[in-house]
């Protein structure tokens, strides 16, 4: 079995939490996507649907 990498400790800048915390308080139904490269948040994608 193929062992995988663990960052030990990686830490989150207040604005990108913040961001986050923004993004799920706007969304009623849809996606947020959280891209992260080498344990660090590169880019936060948002998909709202609009339901009726």
């Amino acid at each position: 079995m193929a062992k995988a990498e663990i960052h030990k400790e990686t830490t989150v800048d207040a604005e990108v939490i913040d961001e986050i915390v923004d993004s799920i308080k706007s969304v009623a139904y849809g996606t947020i996507t959280i891209t992260v490269h080498d344990g660090k948040v590169t880019q936060l994608e948002t998909s709202r649907k609009k339901r009726f």
